[in-house]
């Protein structure tokens, strides 16, 4: 066969056609079409790139020793420098192998800091004196795929259009024989004087280094895939006028004085290369972009996922909606897809790792497991900390490699070695990249999957808090929350009804109620509640107690109707035999208890919490730390009450109670204290109460920190203690500070929130600025008309509210309106002799009072006076007041 028909049948076997081998070469067809012709023979430099594609030797591609044409020196550009003859060293030599790529996109800022780095470098020499080569290097780092190569052919064409160098040089170093190779390419094309007919490898490289550290012209190397960099050194010239870039995997480099990281493409960036790369930028409809932006998310926005992404979309016309479809069916058919790569990429992301993965295998077996245990990780905040207190639940081997930190960190190395991995010091995090993750995952079977997806949900259990509702816990409850997220899928794909995982749901669940995330919070404490339920009936405790933390959740959220249904259900769990002496019966009580207390029910509020303290004193005796909870709501329900003096004996009991079991400041002593302080604020003992407010002010920022919506109640109460006192500055800066605490912390939508715009209407109305204080009153009952189940009672109180600005403003028609209202929604939900009732009547007779409609107001106060002396007694100070109005009205009548 003719020589020169041996790389056409070699091509052949490939199965590519002339042009795939001229984007790999980075030249033309042409000059492919030459070469197989006989017309024209590669450069050194093809040949070499040649030899490595095929794995062949010049002789069985049918190639001369000697290159007859120039093309291998000469920049695939209009404008760029001369080809180089031989036997002229002044003429430039150019060997960067690829074209520019037409799709390169970003990485503007990178490419900037690189060149900024060289000038600097190149300003702070010396006049005359010969810098150090070494001391001009950098490296560009990452994962394989990541775009390094790209950046450095990149920044080769824009140094070229910039004309900053004169000569422009390219090594291969995957290999010890591909850099020998390259030198070997690049000694041939100096003058002939210089290396004359010498064939001693060796010789030929050391010919080049000394060339390249006495040239007096500007060069640029870039040593591409420079992974170990040991290997390399010894190849590189250790002074001389130019600049080198490496590009490598390897995370450390401590040879290079400065080296870029590069991570994942901007979100921005993706999007305009895939519709870029696709060829689909002009014509993409805003839907189709949007799509395309979804795919890059998929993708994770890796460049060579991407680029491989684009491929498939041109060559098969689909849209990027089916691409994603079928990507998220057939990841890895899609990621080990080759493609017609016109962006010098060899390989398909897959097959792009294979190799490091392999020489990981052989080096640290242990750190492929930890790349299996990782690929069912949350990405980017892997605690170091799991892999250590996890280790019970890994396989041996990696159960030893995280043993010590010394072989653990003998583990990370090998994976760092290909930024395999990212590490976090500062933090003790690890990172891996979404696409790293995908190709372990596809590569295990459904066996395997499953054993790890346990393993990490049972190590997850053992590292997060048990007491997740306690502040101190709660630093290490935010950082192990992502991993708890990716359990929680875990959970649900692998179907996993584990004690351990229902029990990891409802502590992160707690955590998350306790930080106002009650959203998210009630989807994990629901999914542990369908866990549990299978069970219920061969173990009722453990489903009453969950049912009792989610009424506790729709609690704090303000969805009363939840709240109530659910505590139902887990006291009807409470009354089996077996249950009734747990003490989780008492907590479902008192969190029942708390809930009438909350929509003013304070008779069955009160029947609860007095059953909750007898079952705690005859349970586990009157010193029973726990006492403290029912002691405490009990007494809010005699402040509403106006029994301050029984509500001061409670509030004393528990406090003390408290004090022979915690520090004086503990988080839980404020409890009492602040009941206590409102309390005081009801009885006109001003100074102590306010003393109180900033104590328990002072303990919960030092425990929960000053933007909890703990904080922003003892501000709440301040204000109200303020408004009182007639210090109605201090009052609405109070208000105000709590009500911003509670928009960021709760939400706009908040039951909490419409309190603190009811009290600043209130303060506001005071102060006879009745625009603002209507605003304000309108804020707050739009947010309790929208609660969901909202209790009528709640928004009957800003109701009467709105009657009495009206009726202070003789706006007697709106007045009259809301009015009305009121007394159909107290009738409703507090009965016909209910003191709410009484209020509302007590006011309507004011308002009439006003109106001159003598008879009608003393009809009103008549039938107010009557229920307030059977629920409240007569020598309560709202009887005797709505009394002592009914005298007002009548004298004047007497006197005539």
């Amino acid at each position: 066969m003719p020589k020169n028909m041996l790389l056409r049948q070699q091509r052949m076997l490939h199965n590519w056609r002339q042009q795939d081998l001229a984007d790999q070469l980075g030249t033309t067809v042409i000059t492919i079409q030459r070469w197989e012709r006989g017309t024209q023979q590669p450069s050194a430099y093809y040949r070499v790139k040649l030899c490595e594609i095929f794995e062949l030797g010049v002789g069985e591609l049918g190639l001369d020793e000697q290159a007859e044409d120039g093309t291998a020196t000469t920049p695939p550009s209009g404008d760029t420098p001369a080809a180089v003859a031989p036997s002229s060293v002044e003429r430039p030599l150019w060997t960067i192998p690829y074209a520019r790529n037409p799709h390169f996109t970003g990485r503007d800022s990178l490419l900037g800091q690189i060149a900024q780095q060289f000038f600097s470098a190149e300003a702070a020499q010396p006049v005359g004196l010969r810098r150090v080569a070494l001391t001009q290097a950098q490296a560009i780092k990452g994962l394989g795929g990541i775009g390094k190569t790209q950046i450095a052919i990149e920044y080769a064409y824009r140094a070229l259009e910039q004309k900053r160098y004169t000569h422009t040089l390219w090594i291969s170093a995957a290999s010890e024989e591909s850099i020998q190779a390259s030198f070997v390419a690049l000694a041939r094309l100096l003058p002939g004087d210089l290396v004359a007919d010498e064939k001693d490898q060796q010789k030929l490289i050391a010919a080049v280094k000394r060339w390249l550290e006495e040239c007096q012209h500007p060069w640029l190397l870039i040593v591409d895939n420079a992974d170990d960099l040991a290997l390399v050194q010894p190849f590189l010239p250790v002074r001389g006028k130019g600049d080198m870039l490496l590009t490598t995997r390897a995370n450390a480099v401590g040879m290079i004085p400065l080296s870029f990281a590069i991570d994942m493409m901007g979100l921005v960036e993706s999007t305009h290369f895939l519709l870029q790369r696709a060829r689909r930028l002009e014509s993409a409809s805003p839907e189709e972009a949007d799509e395309a932006t979804n795919v890059a998310i998929e993708l994770g926005q890796f460049p060579l996922a991407l680029d491989q992404a684009a491929a498939y979309i041109e060559e098969t016309g689909c849209s990027f909606h089916d691409y994603r479809l079928l990507y998220q069916q057939h990841r890895s058919r899609l990621l080990a897809r080759r493609g017609r790569q016109v962006a010098g990429y060899h390989d398909p992301v897959a097959t792009t790792w294979s190799l490091s993965l392999q020489k990981v295998k052989q080096t640290n077996p242990a750190a492929i497991m930890l790349l299996e245990l990782c690929a069912f990780t949350a990405p980017d905040t892997i605690p170091e900390e799991l892999l250590e207190q996890g280790a019970p639940y890994w396989p041996p081997l990696l159960g030893q490699a995280v043993a010590s930190r010394f072989t653990l960190n003998q583990m990370l190395e090998a994976l760092l070695s290909f930024s395999l991995i990212k590490r976090l010091t500062e933090d003790n995090l690890l990172s891996i990249h979404r696409l790293v993750q995908v190709v372990h995952l596809e590569g295990m079977q459904p066996v395997e999957q499953r054993q790890w997806a346990q393993r990490l949900v049972l190590a997850m259990h053992a590292v997060f808090p048990e007491h997740a509702d306690q502040p101190e816990n709660w630093s290490l409850c935010q950082r192990y929350l992502d991993q708890v997220q990716a359990c929680d899928r875990l959970i649900q794909d692998y179907q996993f009804l584990l004690p351990e995982a229902a029990d990891l749901l409802s502590r992160a669940g707690t955590y998350l109620q306790e930080r106002a995330v009650y959203a998210q919070a009630e989807t994990l404490q629901q999914r542990a509640l369908r866990i549990w339920q299978p069970s219920q009936e061969s173990n009722p405790l453990l489903a009453a107690r969950q049912l009792a933390r989610l009424a506790k959740l729709y609690h704090n959220w303000g969805k009363y109707g939840q709240c109530e249904q659910f505590y139902q259900q887990a006291l009807s769990l409470y009354e089996r035999p077996e249950l009734r002496d747990d003490s989780g019966v008492a907590d479902a009580m008192r969190g029942l208890a708390n809930l009438y207390n909350n929509q003013g029910k304070d008779v069955q509020a009160e029947a609860l919490y007095l059953r909750a303290i007898d079952f705690y004193e005859q349970r586990f005796g009157p010193q029973y730390r726990d006492l403290s909870f029912p002691l405490n709501g009990l007494a809010y329900v005699y402040v509403e009450q106006r029994k301050y003096a029984r509500a001061e004996a409670l509030c004393l009991r528990s406090a003390d109670l408290l004090k022979q079991h915690l520090e004086p400041d503990s988080l839980a002593i404020a409890n009492p204290l602040i009941i206590l302080a409102v309390t005081y604020v009801e009885m006109g003992r001003y100074g102590e109460a306010e003393q109180i407010l900033l104590q328990v002010r002072s303990i919960r920022e030092k425990h929960l920190g000053s933007e909890h919506f703990n904080v922003a109640f003892v501000w709440h109460e301040l204000a109200k203690l303020y408004q009182k006192q007639g210090k109605y500055e201090d009052a609405e800066h109070c208000y105000q500070r709590a009500l911003k605490i509670r928009e960021q912390q709760l939400g706009p939508d908040h039951r909490q929130v419409s309190d603190s715009f009811h009290r600043l209407g209130i303060l506001y109305r005071e102060q006879q600025r009745y625009v603002q204080a209507e605003e304000c009153f309108r804020r707050s009952l739009r947010i309790r008309e929208q609660l969901q189940n909202h209790d009528q009672f709640l928004v009957s109180d800003v109701i009467i509210d709105l009657a009495i600005l009206y009726a202070e403003q003789r706006r007697d028609e709106e007045a009259e309106r809301y009015f009305q209202q009121l007394l159909y929604l107290r009738e409703q939900v507090a009965g016909l002799e209910d003191e709410r009732l009484a209020e509302a009547l007590y006011h309507l007779a004011r308002f009439r009072q006003a109106q001159g409609r003598i008879q009608q107001a003393t009809e009103l106060y008549q039938r107010a006076l009557r229920i307030q002396q059977r629920t409240l007694g007569a020598d309560n100070p709202l009887t005797m007041a709505t009394a002592q109005s009914m005298q007002e009205l009548a004298q004047p009548a007497k006197l005539l």
